[in-house]
């Protein structure tokens, strides 16, 4: 994408910079303007009349949707204007927004204005020029005030540094992937999520290569998922070892008594009972190797739509009349990450050709997680990491998507799962 039309896709975001104002009052003399303050953040929230910006920094890194240029003025009357300049690391201006009119009724004044200007990074040429980066804000052509941020440049998901992390040979691996089902519509991207899920495995959490099932397409029939997990598995495994499992998939409620399943490769949506891996007996199957832990991660979602999609997963039902049974964990040594909650759809991210909730995760234990900078994602960081950027990015695709975890992180004590890639 070049410079130019890069600019052409601003110009068509300027609709969304938007301001939030409060109701205009009318008094006989107008209070002093005054200018709050700016804030930078990853994301802005809707609250009343308000904008709230989300995750506050003026650190930014190339794997970002934006950066969001957030500016708060108080009693303003009559008329305006804002602008928002943005430089690049050169100095040179990247992107203007012109000037933004913010207009009064005569005799009235607006308590409390909250605008905002979101400059692209992912999917736009920003990404081209790490480094530090300032935005001015102009009202009436003066200078409001200027910040400065840092762009750096990171590798995307499907790249690998060389990490020397050191292998695990107790730990193992289960990968189930189903993109091309038999006789259901596809799931966009499983089939590359499970792939590189096994590259994480081995290359970021030290599982050996020798110890990772991958089961893909075909090769995910009912059968063979629970041969590898109730034949396979307990005669491989120690109690000391850890067991990483993923699935990306479909997932299905049985119609009468609303019960989760997993569909395999061969399964069918009409006969779950026959064909199908009950959701509770799959945690409790994992929960019986009695192992010293089990992750489990699980993009799939149970609301009868199809995964990653929106159709139904069986034809001629409908949505309101879907009732999902949640399932809950009593486990000491289980943990499980869920895509969403039961009534919801786990969607995919084309922009990145990965699902939504896998992207994430994957970025989690690589180590953008690691809050706490002591160089190791924990379970609680890893899915706050998680839960908070599936639920702000899926509310931009107009959907709601909220990770789930069990057990809850009241009672989860918090462990380490992968070491930083910083």
């Amino acid at each position: 994408m070049n410079k130019l039309k890069g600019r052409y896709i601003f110009l068509f975001l300027l609709p969304f910079l938007l301001c939030a104002c409060s109701t205009t009052k009318y008094v006989e003399k107008v209070p002093p303007s005054r200018f709050v303050d700016i804030t930078l953040s990853k994301g802005i929230d809707r609250q009343d009349t308000r904008g709230v910006p989300v995750e506050p920094t003026t650190e930014f890194s190339t794997l970002d949707e934006e950066v969001v240029a957030h500016v708060e003025l108080e009693n303003i009357s009559g008329r305006h204007q804002l602008r928002w300049d943005w430089y690049d690391p050169k100095g040179t201006i990247y992107y203007s927004t012109g000037n933004y009119p913010l207009d009064t009724s005569k005799g009235k004044y607006l308590p409390t204005v909250t605008a905002w200007h979101r400059l692209a990074i992912q999917g736009d040429e920003a990404v081209n020029y790490p480094g530090q980066w300032e935005v001015k804000v102009y009202l009436d052509d003066s200078l409001l005030e200027s910040r400065s941020f840092s762009l750096s440049a990171m590798a995307d998901v499907d790249e690998f540094p060389v990490t020397g992390q050191k292998p695990y040979p107790k730990d193992w691996g289960l990968i189930i992937g189903i993109e091309d089902y038999a006789s259901l519509p596809s799931v966009n991207y499983a089939r590359k999520d499970a792939i590189i899920i096994r590259e994480y495995l081995n290359k970021i959490l030290g599982v050996p290569e020798e110890n990772i099932i991958a089961l893909i397409d075909g090769n995910a029939t009912r059968g063979r998922i629970e041969g590898y997990i109730k034949q396979y598995l307990p005669a491989n495994v120690e109690k000391d070892s850890t067991l990483y499992v993923y699935y990306a998939g479909h997932g299905a409620p049985d119609m009468e008594k609303g019960e989760p399943y997993l569909v395999p490769y061969d399964g069918d949506t009409r006969f779950l009972m026959q064909t199908g891996y009950k959701l509770k007996s799959f945690y409790q199957d994992l929960d019986s190797l009695k192992l010293q832990r089990v992750y489990v991660f699980l993009d799939s979602c149970f609301s009868g739509f199809a995964s990653r999609a929106a159709e139904m997963l069986t034809k001629g039902t409908r949505p309101a009349l879907i009732h999902v049974e949640d399932v809950n964990i009593d486990s000491d040594n289980l943990i499980a990450f869920s895509a969403s909650k039961s009534d919801q759809v786990s969607n995919a991210y084309p922009e990145t050709r990965h699902g939504l909730f896998t992207y994430y995760l994957l970025r989690a234990l690589r180590g953008e997680a690691d809050t706490n900078d002591d160089q190791w994602v924990s379970v609680k960081e890893a899915f706050s990491f998680v839960k908070d950027h599936v639920s702000r990015v899926s509310r931009r695709m107009g959907t709601e998507q909220t990770p789930m975890i069990m057990p809850s992180l009241d009672v989860l004590k918090d462990l380490a799962i992968s070491r930083t890639l910083k």
